[in-house]
C-alpha cells in the first residue's frame, strides 16, 4: 500500500465507504433527529478528531524519522566503503588490488542484489559473504611499515562503522508496522468519518462533497504513513544513489600505487 496506484485505490475505497455510510444514515435517520444531536456530536467529534489526529500525526512523524534514518545509514555505509577503497591504495602490491576488488564486489552486491531484495522486502542472507570477505581481507593485511600500519587501523575503523550501518539498514528494511496498529488507524479513521454523519444537511450534495473531502484526507494520510513505513519500496523508495556514485566516480580509479609514494621512493 505504498505506490501511487495504491493511493488512488485507497482514496476511492475510503470515499466510497464513507458515502455509502452517509447514504444509509440519511435514508434511515430523519434530519430533525440528527439536528437534535448536533451539539453533543460536535463536542464528541472534537475529542475524537483531536485524539486521532494527534495519534496519526505522531505515527507519520515516527515513520518519516525512520525513513530519514534509512537514507542516512545507506549514505554512511557507502562513504565508509569508499574510505576503505581509498586508503587501500597506500597498502602493499599484494593487499592493495585484493582490497579494492573486494570493495567493488561489495558495492556491486549491494546495488544489484541486496537493494532489489529490500524493495521486495525479502530477507537478506547472501550479502554477508562479500561483507565478511572484505572484513577478513582488511584484518589479514600485512603492514610493511608504520605508515601502512596506521592505514590498516583506519580501514578497521571504517569497517566497524560500515558494519553498524549495514546492520541498521537491513534491520530497517525488514521491520514493518504491526497489524494491530494498522487496525487502530483504520478504526480511528472510520469513527472520525462516521461522526460527520451527525451534521446532516438538506442539501445532500453539499454534505456528500464535505464527506468526500474528509474521507480523502484520511486516506491520503494513511497512505503517507504506509509509504514512509516502507523506505525501500513503493513510490517514495530510497534508491542506492550513494553506492552508485561511489561505484561510478570513486571505484573507477586504477589499482596502481599512489604516484606520491612512487615519487618518494625514487627521490634521492
Amino acid at each position: 500500500m505504498n505506490t501511487f496506484g495504491d493511493a488512488v485505490l485507497l482514496v476511492f475505497g475510503f470515499v466510497g465507504v464513507a458515502l455509502v455510510g452517509q447514504f444509509v444514515v440519511n435514508r434511515f435517520v430523519k434530519i430533525d433527529v440528527l439536528e437534535q444531536h448536533h451539539s453533543a456530536g460536535e463536542a464528541m467529534m472534537g475529542v475524537v478528531g483531536t485524539l486521532f489526529s494527534v495519534l496519526l500525526g505522531f505515527m507519520i512523524a515516527s515513520a518519516m524519522s525512520k525513513y530519514q534514518d534509512a537514507q542516512m545509514y545507506g549514505q554512511l555505509e557507502a562513504s565508509n566503503v569508499a574510505s576503505v577503497f581509498r586508503v587501500a591504495r597506500g597498502m602493499s602490491d599484494i593487499d592493495r588490488p585484493r582490497l579494492r576488488q573486494m570493495c567493488r564486489a561489495y558495492v556491486n552486491d549491494v546495488i544489484n542484489n541486496e537493494w532489489p531484495m529490500m524493495e521486495r522486502r525479502e530477507k537478506i542472507n547472501h550479502g554477508w559473504v562479500t561483507y565478511q570477505d572484505l572484513w577478513e581481507a582488511v584484518v589479514a593485511t600485512v603492514p610493511e611499515n608504520d605508515r601502512q600500519s596506521n592505514l590498516q587501523q583506519g580501514m578497521i575503523a571504517s569497517m566497524q562503522a560500515l558494519g553498524e550501518q549495514r546492520r541498521a539498514r537491513i534491520l530497517l528494511a525488514s521491520t514493518e508496522m504491526p497489524h494491530a496498529l494498522w487496525l487502530i488507524v483504520l478504526a480511528g479513521a472510520l469513527i472520525t468519518v462516521a461522526f460527520t454523519y451527525v451534521f446532516a444537511s438538506q442539501f445532500h450534495h453539499v454534505q456528500g462533497a464535505m464527506t468526500t473531502l474528509v474521507a480523502a484526507a484520511m486516506a491520503l494520510n494513511i497512505w503517507l504513513l504506509a509509504a514512509y513505513s516502507t523506505p525501500y519500496s513503493g513510490e517514495l523508495k530510497i534508491k542506492p544513489a550513494m553506492f552508485e556514485l561511489v561505484r561510478d566516480s570513486v571505484m573507477t580509479a586504477p589499482d596502481t600505487p599512489s604516484h606520491y609514494l612512487h615519487d618518494a621512493k625514487v627521490k634521492p
